[in-house]
């Protein structure tokens, strides 16, 4: 009785331990897919979230063109924003992206979004100004 005990233990600290990254990481982030609602869809109008105002040079990105980001951020003092995304129909890794202050402001990039195999899919992520948070969408068509 005693061994199937122990044998039990070790299997759900086996599964525990593969899975704990996971675990932490759905814990962590917005799930995309539940708060899709909750994220700023950028495109060429501009977009606002919590003071924020992100705008897009095109409604849609395409993939492997540069496609040109406008942040209007009053009253941060960094330097440089990070964007982070992530795809959500597909796992296509991370792409991050360091924008940089213009003026009054303005944060601007050039994003340029990795190729997909769909013909088209949306990117989810964080865009930080170390301090806050706000929570933009793009979506990408062939």
């Amino acid at each position: 009785m005693r061994r199937v005990v122990r044998f039990v233990v070790v299997v759900i600290a086996l599964l525990a331990g593969f899975f704990a990254n996971d675990i932490v990481h759905y814990f962590q982030n917005p799930a995309p897919a539940r708060a899709l609602k909750s994220y700023c869809h950028l495109s060429s109008q501009a977009c606002e979230q919590d003071g924020v105002s992100m705008t897009l040079a095109q409604d849609t990105a395409h993939p492997l063109v540069a496609t040109p980001l406008d942040v209007q951020w009053t009253g941060s003092k960094a330097d440089t924003l990070l964007l982070t995304l992530e795809g959500l129909e597909m796992d296509m890794g991370q792409a991050k992206f360091v924008l940089k202050r213009s003026a009054n402001g303005h944060y601007t990039a050039d994003l340029m979004l990795p190729v997909c195999t769909t013909d088209s899919m949306t990117w989810v992520g964080t865009l930080t100004d170390g301090n806050k948070t706000v929570y933009p969408a793009i979506r990408m068509q062939r």
